[in-house]
C-alpha cells in the first residue's frame, strides 16, 4: 500500500483556480484498514478532534481544484426504524503525464477510503468514516477547454454510513487558528 501513497503524493497535483477567488482545497485519505484505536471526540462542539493509524503507515495528501467538488449526503429512515446515510463526495485533480493519471487510477482502485476534505469555508468533513467508500468512479477528460495544460479527472466516491459526515477539529494551541490545527494534524499523519 506504501507505493499507492506515495505515487498519489508525489504525483497528484491541483490545477490553479481559473478565476479569482478561493484556495486549492485539500483532502486527506486513510484506508479504512489504517485507522486504528479509539476515536476522540471535542468536548464542546462533538467534532472528531482525533484519531490514529497503524505504525509505519501514511496517508495521503491530496489537492483537488477549489469550488469544484462537492458533497452530499442523504439520510434515510426504513420502515423498520433503521438509519443510513449514503454519502457522496466529488472532488476534481489535475495531472498532466501519464505516472500522474496512474496515480489517480491507483487511487480510484483502493477500496474502503475515509476523506477528510476541506471545504471553501474552512471546515473540515470526515466522509465514510465507519465503513470506508463503496465504490467510486474517475470520468478524464480535458478540462474546460481543449487547449488546458493538464487533464481533469473527476472523481467520485460514494457509500453507506450510519451518519451524516462529521466535522473535524483538532485540539488548538495558543494563536492558531482552527483549520491551521487541523492541516497540521492531518498534514502528519500523511506521507509529506
Amino acid at each position: 500500500m506504501a507505493e499507492i501513497c506515495n505515487t498519489i503524493t508525489k504525483n497528484i497535483t491541483s490545477a490553479d483556480c481559473p478565476r479569482p477567488g478561493g484556495l486549492n482545497r485539500r483532502s486527506w485519505v486513510f484506508l479504512l484498514s489504517m485507522l486504528t484505536g479509539a476515536f476522540t471526540y471535542n468536548g464542546t462542539t462533538g467534532a472528531l478532534s482525533g484519531f490514529s493509524i497503524v505504525a509505519g503507515q501514511k496517508g495521503i495528501k491530496g489537492m483537488g481544484r477549489p469550488k469544484k467538488g462537492s458533497g452530499a449526503s442523504t439520510g434515510t429512515q426504513a420502515e423498520n426504524g433503521s438509519f443510513q446515510v449514503e454519502q457522496t463526495l466529488i472532488q476534481q485533480f489535475g495531472f498532466k503525464n501519464q505516472l500522474e493519471l496512474n496515480a489517480l487510477t491507483d487511487f480510484l482502485k483502493a477500496g474502503g477510503k475515509v476523506v477528510f476534505q476541506e471545504l471553501n469555508s474552512g471546515a473540515i468533513r470526515v466522509y465514510f468514516k465507519e465503513f470506508g467508500n463503496e465504490t467510486g468512479t474517475g470520468e478524464e477528460g480535458s478540462g474546460e477547454t481543449l487547449n488546458a495544460d493538464n487533464g481533469i479527472m473527476t472523481t467520485t466516491l460514494k457509500g453507506f454510513e450510519p451518519e451524516f459526515p462529521t466535522f473535524f477539529e483538532a485540539p488548538i494551541t495558543a494563536g492558531e487558528t482552527q483549520l491551521a490545527a487541523s492541516r497540521a494534524y492531518l498534514d502528519a499523519l500523511c506521507v509529506a
